[in-house]
């Protein structure tokens, strides 16, 4: 009686389960719809609003913050030839004249130019050069709408007019470029005899960047932006000093290193920054290594 009773009971609970299966699979299915449709809704966001992720100044504007204290700039602008209107700092040093050379910063994309016064001043007093620092387009007070091209051009009308006004030789002109700036200061130096080019934080493409910070999404496939800074230094001859942070969390450490190998034609130095995130370098050492590759790059004619 006993073993019947068990069977009887093993039995309604085996009806009750696969009764209870089909609500279960459901609920499960309903669930991942849920997911799914947050998961596609997110994809759209990020597609659609890839422009502002790159290009957030335009969006959380920083305030203006004028000059530093003690320092003193000419602000002037400059037009590019896409007819953007581009404000640009020029700091030269006391008694600076064309031979002494200038220095072209290109800064992050989440900056203006106001706010990197004290960047500006430190490469100037550290280097003994004359010093530029501009705006993208859409970014403090340039004109126009930021995209790919339209700061590749904003910084070569600052080259130009550099070149132009100041009659600094071409061959006399560091670029520096500081996280998406790398990609300007890439492609100016690919263009043009420069003396130097110098990145600090810099990435090797912006759909390599994009997968690293949406590692959960097909993020490389869903950028239209390029900076594809890699295949670039890969073909220049102009000497490249690569600078990154070890703990850098925006653009992750492998970037710089990858840079760092694909520059095989030209004079090259890596100085990993240990223990450093993604801002500006303003280590005494960072700046003597800068200096110090200078020298060796000295050319002979």
């Amino acid at each position: 009686m006993k073993r019947l009773q068990a069977e009887l009971t093993k039995e309604r609970g085996e009806r009750g389960r696969l009764a209870g299966s089909p609500g279960r699979l459901r609920r499960l299915a309903r669930i991942a719809i849920w997911f799914l449709a947050i998961y596609v809704a997110i994809v759209a966001v990020l597609f659609l609003g890839q422009d502002w992720l790159a290009f957030p100044e335009c969006i959380l504007r920083k305030p203006w913050l004028g000059t530093p204290a003690g320092a003193t700039a000419d602000e002037f602008a400059v037009q590019s030839s896409d007819g953007n209107s581009i404000q640009a700092w020029w700091l030269p040093p006391r008694d600076w004249k064309p031979s002494d050379g200038a220095l072209i910063y290109s800064h992050g994309n989440g900056e203006n130019v106001s706010t990197n016064g004290r960047t500006l001043v430190k490469w100037r007093d550290e280097l003994h050069r004359g010093v530029i620092g501009f705006d993208y387009p859409g970014y403090g007070k340039s004109t126009g709408t930021p995209n790919e091209q339209s700061c590749y051009a904003s910084a070569q009308a600052v080259f130009d007019w550099l070149v132009r006004e100041k009659k600094v030789s071409p061959r006399d002109v560091i670029v520096v470029g500081q996280s998406m700036g790398g990609a300007m200061a890439t492609e100016l130096a690919s263009r043009q005899q420069c003396r130097m080019l110098v990145t600090s934080g810099a990435f090797v493409s912006f759909p390599d960047v994009a997968q690293d910070q949406y590692f959960w999404l097909p993020a490389r496939y869903m950028v239209h932006l390029r900076f594809d800074n890699i295949d670039k230094i890969a073909t220049m001859q102009t000497p490249v000093f690569i600078a990154h942070g070890t703990v850098d969390r925006t653009v992750p450490f492998a970037h710089g290193e990858r840079l760092y190998a694909a520059a095989s034609k030209a004079p090259k130095r890596f100085f990993p920054m240990a223990g450093f995130g993604h801002a500006p370098p303003k280590s005494e050492e960072f700046y003597e290594a800068v200096r110090q590759f200078l020298k060796e790059t000295q050319p002979t004619i």
